[in-house]
């Protein structure tokens, strides 16, 4: 739902102007806990995808996604400039430049369609058990991403 507020903000700047920045902070919350989710090992008080899908290693099988190693993981730019005060918060931008392409709030996207592959891949090694639940939240996340843009009246950018 952050993405799709943040991409109508795009769309139409003109009806809310501060709706923009909602809308990626919002979006980096919920990457920030659902990549944790994913990546994360250890810290038994906190729910883990290993602990749904025992053959779930997705740093070991594949590289920790770009996005998220350039901009989620400790000290990169949604830590220092989200989650935590820093000094010059305005050099951890993880790219080239205030409006350049690299800038983090020019990944708001492509953070949610990062976590969209992510889940799916993760459906097919979850726990037969579990597997209707976790499509079901997939499920439920894009209605509401898409029932979100109908209420802006822009296209679902998910």
């Amino acid at each position: 739902m952050g993405t799709v507020t943040w991409h109508a903000a795009k769309v139409h700047p003109d009806r809310c102007p501060h709706q923009m920045v909602l809308g990626m902070y919002a979006n980096f919350v919920q990457a920030r806990a659902l990549y944790e989710f994913f990546y994360s090992t250890g810290n038994r008080d906190d729910a883990r995808a290993e602990d749904f899908a025992p053959k779930w290693r997705p740093v070991t099988r594949r590289r920790a996604s770009r996005l998220y190693s350039n901009y989620m993981a400790g000290g990169r730019p949604a830590n220092k400039r989200v989650f935590h005060l820093v000094y010059n918060r305005s050099v951890h931008a993880g790219g080239s430049g205030h409006e350049g392409n690299d800038h983090i709030k020019k990944k708001v996207l492509e953070f949610a369609k990062d976590l969209r592959q992510l889940t799916e891949e993760f459906i097919k090694c979850v726990q037969p058990h579990f597997r209707a639940i976790v499509q079901s939240a997939l499920d439920s996340a894009l209605q509401e991403a898409k029932s979100t843009a109908v209420g802006y009246g822009v296209t679902n950018p998910i």
